[in-house]
């Protein structure tokens, strides 16, 4: 017959045949093979079981009755304990002795087949069988990546920095396709159509006429710019991808824009194709939530970040540091307040020009970030001043913080003309928090707001004290530091 002797293409589905008859199992495998599907053979139950444990089928394809150990029934319904979603046929040659409709409804099976009735008969059940699984795999796969969605919205909406908004949706939409190779671009607020981007610092890394990739994974991890990954002749594809504002999909890629209402704020591109519609769909619903993700981190960072050095804005420091305030009252450690100002900015201004002290204060923001961890606070305070925030640090310990600061500078200068560069100098003003003493029955409850609002102008106080100190000193000395206690309760 021309279906059994001529193979077709691979259909990508996986059967298990289990049977305790070589002969049968060597032509029946053989048949379903010429079919494209992938078949492994077993001659018993229990090794079924343990495969079925450890690896995907579709399908399987098993003999009700084989003498010595398990029968088709009891493999079955020991399946049934660990998986419900395998479709099985059960096969035998003594059909007429237990009625089909009663055993498909006993074990929950999709067929039953009579070994007497040929091949076409076992062919005309495994299409069903495989239809049944496409049909329950596809539900489950829509139900969890729907829940999937549901667990990482509330990760993905919690106010955090962007470039934390980048890694966390690539590592969300890996897990929801099972991408390896990826990465998330942003435009800026405003994109032009021929994709002439500027660039907004950290939250827009982008090179003139190029994408910055914001957080990638494998052959993408560590590049910058698209044309590092994407030929440049492939730009206008994109472009055009981007402004249709519809998943797009090839042969070896997708490419969803994130679109918030009518505004287009980047795209993810995943280097696997997403072929069925109830993916797209899937992917459709996370990013739209990944594009507010986006949107909420833009709008946080606008209104909590300075643009020039980097660092957080002054009232945002105001908030920081009453709630690390109550943080080390609560956990009784110390916290150690730093006071940094750049020594001679309106000078530089004045001699140099104000792109000069800009640069000057980008230099400090970006110092003071890198020699700090990333659960420090690093501010600007003020015009020429910056505010850092060390949790659970010591006087001691602050001064090894302090010390790297001011060795991290002492190798940054500013070019100003051939053979001649600005060395930036800073003084340092430091208070560190002893922990309390209080006995728990002495502190009122709850502490107000107003006592942690008193600590945090003491706190200010003097560490600033410290900095006047170190400004006066200046030629001498960079800083000075000091220990203060929590103010007794009236």
């Amino acid at each position: 017959m021309a279906r059994i002797s001529q193979p077709k293409p691979s259909t990508g589905k996986r059967i298990l045949l289990i049977d305790d008859q070589n002969d049968y199992l060597e032509a029946t495998s053989s048949l379903l093979k010429r079919e494209g599907h992938e078949v492994v053979s077993l001659t018993n139950g229990e090794d079924g079981l343990e495969l079925l444990k450890k690896e995907h089928f579709d399908l399987l394809l098993i003999d009700y009755f084989m003498p010595g150990g398990m029968n088709g029934e009891q493999v079955v319904n020991k399946l049934r304990e660990f998986n419900n979603y395998t479709q099985v046929i059960l096969q035998t040659g003594y059909a007429g002795e237990y009625p089909p409709r009663e055993m498909l409804k006993k074990l929950d099976i999709q067929g039953y087949y009579d070994k007497t009735e040929g091949p076409e008969k076992l062919l005309l059940w495994v299409d069903v069988g495989l239809k049944s699984a496409y049909t329950i795999q596809l539900l489950l796969k829509s139900r969890l990546g729907l829940q999937y969605i549901l667990d990482v919205t509330p990760e993905l909406h919690k106010i955090q920095q962007i470039q934390e908004i980048f890694q966390g949706i690539l590592h969300q939409v890996s897990g929801l396709v099972g991408i390896v190779n990826s990465f998330i671009a942003i435009f800026p607020e405003k994109r032009k159509d021929n994709l002439e981007l500027e660039t907004k610092g950290f939250i827009a890394t982008i090179e003139e006429n190029s994408l910055v990739i914001q957080a990638g994974t494998g052959k993408f991890q560590g590049r910058n710019n698209i044309n590092d990954v994407i030929v440049p002749d492939k730009l206008d594809e994109i472009n055009q991808i981007i402004n249709n504002k519809k998943i797009y999909i090839d042969d070896n890629r997708t490419i969803v824009p994130l679109v918030l209402r009518d505004e287009i704020l980047g795209i993810i591109y995943l280097d696997k194709t997403i072929n069925h519609p109830q993916d797209i769909e899937l992917m459709q619903i996370f990013a739209n939530q990944a594009a507010v993700a986006i949107h909420n981190a833009i709008l946080h960072e606008m209104a909590t970040f300075d643009t020039l050095t980097g660092t957080f804005v002054r009232r945002f420091f105001d908030q920081w540091l009453i709630r690390e305030l109550r943080t080390s009252f609560r956990s009784q450690n110390t916290m150690t307040l730093l006071l940094v100002d750049m020594d001679k900015l309106k000078y530089i201004n004045d001699t140099f020009g104000h792109v000069i002290g800009d640069k000057a204060l980008t230099i400090i923001g970006r110092i003071l970030k890198e020699s700090t961890r990333t659960t420090d606070f690093v501010g600007r305070y003020g015009g020429d001043e910056f505010a850092v925030i060390l949790p659970q640090t010591t006087e001691e310990q602050s001064k090894i913080v302090i010390e790297r600061i001011l060795n991290f500078l002492k190798v940054k200068s500013i070019d100003i003309k051939e053979e001649e560069a600005l060395q930036i100098s800073i003084s340092i003003g430091a208070c560190s928090i002893n922990p309390h003493t209080f006995e728990f029955n002495d502190m009122p409850r709850p502490i107000s707001q107003t006592y942690f609002e008193t600590m945090a102008k003491e706190l200010v106080h003097h560490a600033d004290k410290m900095l006047y100190k170190s400004k006066e000193e200046a030629e001498k000395i960079n800083y000075h530091k000091c220990t203060i206690n929590w103010i007794p309760f009236k």
